[in-house]
C-alpha cells in the first residue's frame, strides 16, 4: 500500500518530469527566435549597418518575437559577438521558465542557454539576370515595372555602404533577348564573323518554269510547268545580332569555335526574292560585374523589340557564368568554375510571353523544346534557376516552371508590385546562399 509519504517523492519526480517538459518547449522556441535574429543580424551587416545598431536591432527583434510568444519566460538581453574581419556572428541569450509543480517542493524556475551563430558559407555568387524584351513588354507599363522590380533586386544584392569584406565576391551579369539576342562587342569573338559581313538568305517556293526554249534562249517553247525552285539572295549585314547554335554543342557551354560557332543573325526573303538583314534589340550582354552603376545603367537601357526567343535568353545567361567560356569575356568577368569552394551560380530568367521564334531546323526543336534542352543542361552544372513569368500565358508558365530549380524558384507575378517582391525575394534568396547557422 503507498503511504502518504511515498506520494511526495512521487509527486516530485512527476512534476520535475512536467516541468522539464514545457521547459525544453520554451527552449525549442527560443531556439528558433535567436537563429531568426542571428539570419536578421546577418542581413543588416550585410547593408553596411554598424555593429552597435545591429545589436540593438537584434534585440528588439528578439523582444517583439518572444512578447508574440505570449510565454511567463524571463530572458536577459541577447550577447552578440562579432569577428574582427568578417561576417561571423554569434549570438547568446540566457532565460528562466517558471515551475509549477515542482514550485510545490522549492523549484521555483528552470534556466537554460540558447546560443546560434552565422557565418558567410559561401563566399562568391555569381547571378546572371535574362531579360525579356519582346514587343509584348511595351504594353501595360510592364517595361517601367521590369525596370523597377530589377533595381530593388541589385540593391538586395549590392547594398549601398556594403561592409562586406571583398565587394566582388558578389558578381552580376545580364542579357536581354528578344527574336534573337544581341551579341554587341562579342559578336566576333561567338560567331567568328566580322561585324559588317554578307548574308545570305534562301528558301524555296513554287514557281511556273519553262520546260524548252527557243535557240536564243528568248522564249518558251515547251509550255510552263508549276515547280519547287530554291531562291536566294544576299545583302549586306552591318549588325552584332546572333541567333541559336546549331549541331552538336546547340545544348552544351563548349566556347565558341570551330564547328562550335553561334549563327549570324541572317536574312530574310521578301515576296520579291529581295535579301534583307535580320534586326534585334540594341543592347548587348553585361558580363559579370561588381559594379552596380553598369548594371543600372542596362537597367535603364531595356526596350521592347519584336518576338520572344528565349531559348536563346536561356543559353546567353548559361554563357555569361560558364567557366568554359572565360575566353569570351573581359579579364574581370570571367566566370569561377562550377566546383570553386564556397561558391553559388544563379540564373534568374524572365518572360511575359510565349516562346515563339526559332531559326534552327526543326530537328533541333522550335523555342518550348529548346529551351527546356537548355534548362536541363543548366540545372545539370548546378547552377541554381529561379524563374519569374510575368503576366505570361500558360505555354510561358509551363517552360518557366519546367527550368525553375524547383517549384519554390519559380514566381508567376500579375503586376508590378508583386513583380517587385518577386525579384525581391529571389534576390533575398540568393543574398541568404552567403549565410549559414
Amino acid at each position: 500500500m503507498i503511504t502518504a509519504l511515498s506520494i511526495i517523492p512521487i509527486l516530485s519526480i512527476v512534476g520535475v518530469a512536467i516541468d522539464a517538459q514545457v521547459t525544453m518547449t520554451q527552449k525549442s522556441k527560443v531556439q528558433s527566435i535567436i537563429d531568426s535574429a542571428v539570419i536578421f543580424g546577418s542581413r543588416a551587416m550585410q547593408a553596411g549597418s554598424p555593429r552597435t545598431e545591429v545589436a540593438t536591432d537584434v534585440n528588439a527583434y528578439v523582444r517583439a518575437l518572444l512578447r508574440e510568444q505570449s510565454t511567463s519566460l524571463s530572458c536577459t538581453g541577447v550577447t552578440l559577438e562579432f569577428t574582427d574581419g568578417t561576417q561571423d556572428l554569434d549570438a547568446n541569450i540566457f532565460c528562466s521558465q517558471p515551475t509549477t509543480l515542482s514550485n510545490l517542493f522549492g523549484q521555483t524556475k528552470m534556466d537554460f542557454r540558447v546560443s546560434s551563430g552565422s557565418t558567410y558559407g559561401i563566399g562568391k555568387v555569381e547571378i546572371a539576370f535574362i531579360f525579356d524584351v519582346s514587343g509584348s513588354m511595351g504594353s501595360s507599363g510592364k517595361m517601367g515595372d521590369l525596370k523597377d522590380a530589377a533595381r530593388e533586386a541589385v540593391d538586395t544584392l549590392m547594398p549601398d555602404n556594403s561592409n562586406l569584406a571583398n565587394p566582388d565576391d558578389v558578381r552580376i551579369a545580364m542579357v536581354s533577348y528578344d527574336t534573337m539576342v544581341n551579341a554587341g562587342d562579342y559578336f566576333t569573338a561567338v560567331t567568328g564573323k566580322n561585324k559588317k559581313r554578307t548574308e545570305t538568305a534562301t528558301k524555296t517556293e513554287w514557281q511556273q518554269v519553262c520546260q524548252g526554249w527557243n535557240r536564243k534562249g528568248t522564249k518558251c517553247n515547251g509550255g510552263y510547268k508549276w515547280e519547287e525552285v530554291e531562291v536566294s539572295d544576299s545583302v549586306q549585314a552591318n549588325n552584332t545580332c546572333v541567333q541559336e547554335r546549331i549541331g552538336d554543342e546547340a545544348f552544351t557551354d563548349a566556347a565558341p569555335g570551330a564547328g562550335q560557332w553561334l549563327e549570324s543573325g541572317g536574312a530574310d526573303l521578301n515576296r520579291y526574292g529581295n535579301a534583307s538583314a535580320r534586326s534585334c534589340n540594341s543592347i548587348g550582354p553585361l558580363p559579370l560585374t561588381s559594379r552596380k552603376s553598369d548594371l543600372e545603367d542596362y537597367i535603364d537601357d531595356l526596350n521592347d523589340y519584336s518576338s520572344t526567343a528565349g531559348h536563346m535568353g536561356v543559353a546567353w545567361g548559361w554563357y555569361l557564368l560558364a567557366p568554359t567560356w572565360s575566353s569570351v569575356w573581359p579579364a574581370g568577368s570571367k566566370p569561377l568554375p562550377y566546383d570553386e569552394p564556397d561558391a553559388a551560380k544563379a540564373m534568374i530568367l524572365m518572360t511575359d510571353g510565349e516562346f515563339n521564334k526559332a531559326f534552327a531546323p526543326s530537328s533541333q526543336g522550335n523555342s518550348f523544346e529548346q529551351a527546356q534542352k537548355q534548362c536541363d543542361a543548366v540545372k545539370a552544372t548546378g547552377i541554381v534557376i529561379y524563374t519569374v513569368a510575368f503576366k505570361a500565358p500558360q505555354q510561358g508558365k509551363d517552360i518557366l516552371n519546367y527550368c525553375a530549380t524547383s517549384a519554390a524558384h519559380a514566381f508567376n507575378p500579375e503586376n508590378g508590385q508583386e513583380l517587385t517582391e518577386a525579384y525581391s525575394l529571389i534576390a533575398q534568396s540568393i543574398s541568404d546562399l552567403r549565410i549559414t547557422y
